[in-house]
């Protein structure tokens, strides 16, 4: 039988292991005493020796002769005394071998928790029962617990009498009686409708309203969605995950074209720029006639009719004859302007095609009542951008 104590014994004593020793333990920032401790190893691992009262070496040499003036201290850094620079304990009484195995009874594991080295630091008298938290560690996790806390969303029970608003709001959006704006935190009141993510969301209360440590206004929120959930999500979160994806929707009376055009008095001052033109393809091409909403956006000044007298044979026309959708008489804006602010706006729904070894610019895949909004956004002079997603006009600003 193999006797595994001898084996033990006869590996850990093979020269080859010699210079292996065990790693030094590692202690936390916290601990002052063991980090002091490993000062002093550093200090003797450099120069050979123990720290001397010297002005160039007293602050550690205090530290050394501290901790040798307490027995308790000398054992807590003993575990990382790897250059076996502290003095050694002296037994004066040897207990029986059978004392080990003795099972302790419940007070003496009691008093042996108590007088462990690792609760050296705390200091004699302190007001603080076994399982009592200090008040600025109750305080932290009162604040973290409270942080934690997630407005989850939930059935809401009375969406009925919700459901109204969401169905003017969206048929607004449609008919654009209402308007998505770039989101602004002035925008988001108690009463109004805002578009998160794609959702509608209407803030119905703002309960607990109090202010941040950066005085700032927050407190629990009682938010409805169109979906028929409602969520209590603190006021701070919405406004943060609005600045990131979310517009407000707003009432900014919009003229139509038609408007516009009662409106506008020209002078003599304005000078006639040219014809905003949208056009439908006829292409029997299989590729090109199943797009839907695909529109040509361009600029002319002559009349639209000759420039696409030969549409079926140019490659910007895609080589196909064309139907004109709607057309626009502008004054004092620059050609140049106008198709750069459009393939800026459209540039992410711009018709990807090849045709007769040219790329048509002016082709664009979206709705267009979308492209008659934008065009009369431009000529007023109006900031705006185009959500892809929602198929939606953004207004970066309701002046």
């Amino acid at each position: 039988m193999i006797n595994w104590e001898k084996e033990l014994e006869a590996i850990f004593n093979d020269p080859l292991l010699a210079d292996v020793t065990a790693p030094r333990k590692r202690a936390t920032s916290s601990d002052r005493l063991i980090a002091g401790f490993q000062e002093i190893l550093a200090f003797h691992e450099a120069n050979g020796r123990l720290p001397e009262d010297t002005p160039e070496e007293a602050s550690l040499f205090h530290k050394w002769t501290g901790l040798l003036k307490s027995e308790k201290k000398i054992e807590r850094c003993r575990p990382f005394d790897d250059l076996g620079i502290l003095p050694q304990s002296v037994q004066t009484v040897e207990e029986p071998q059978a004392e080990y195995h003795r099972e302790q009874t419940e007070e003496e594991q009691l008093e042996a928790i108590l007088n462990d080295p690792l609760l050296a630091d705390i200091e004699d008298g302190a007001d603080l029962g076994l399982f009592d938290v200090p008040e600025y560690m109750r305080q932290r996790l009162e604040a973290r617990k409270e942080a934690e806390y997630i407005g989850k969303r939930r059935p809401c029970e009375d969406f009925d009498k919700y459901t109204d608003g969401f169905k003017e709001i969206q048929q607004g959006l449609k008919s654009g009686k209402y308007k998505l704006v770039k989101f602004s935190e002035p925008n988001l009141k108690v009463g109004r409708y805002f578009v998160e993510q794609g959702i509608i969301g209407y803030l119905a209360a703002f309960e607990q309203e109090a202010k941040n440590n950066l005085n700032r206004v927050d407190g629990r929120t009682r938010v409805i969605y169109e979906n028929g959930s409602e969520a209590d999500i603190k006021f701070r979160t919405i406004t943060k995950n609005l600045s990131v994806d979310g517009y407000s929707i707003m009432d900014c009376s919009e003229m139509s074209p038609e408007d516009f055009e009662e409106c506008f008095t020209l002078t003599d001052k304005d000078v006639e720029s040219g014809t905003i033109y949208v056009l439908r393809s006829k292409s029997s091409r299989p590729e090109i006639a199943a797009i839907k909403d695909l529109y040509k956006i361009g600029f002319t000044v002559t009349s639209v009719e000759s420039r696409i007298a030969n549409a079926k044979n140019e490659p910007t026309y895609l080589c196909a004859d064309v139907e004109v959708v709607a057309t626009w008489k502008v004054y004092n804006v620059k050609s140049s302007t106008f198709e750069a602010l459009i393939h800026k706006l459209f540039a992410l729904v711009q018709l990807q095609v090849t045709v007769d070894g040219h790329r048509p610019k002016e082709w664009f895949i979206v709705p267009f009542k979308v492209i008659e909004e934008a065009v009369t956004a431009i000529i007023s002079g109006k900031p705006i951008e185009y959500n892809p997603q929602l198929q939606q006009i953004i207004y970066l600003s309701c002046t």
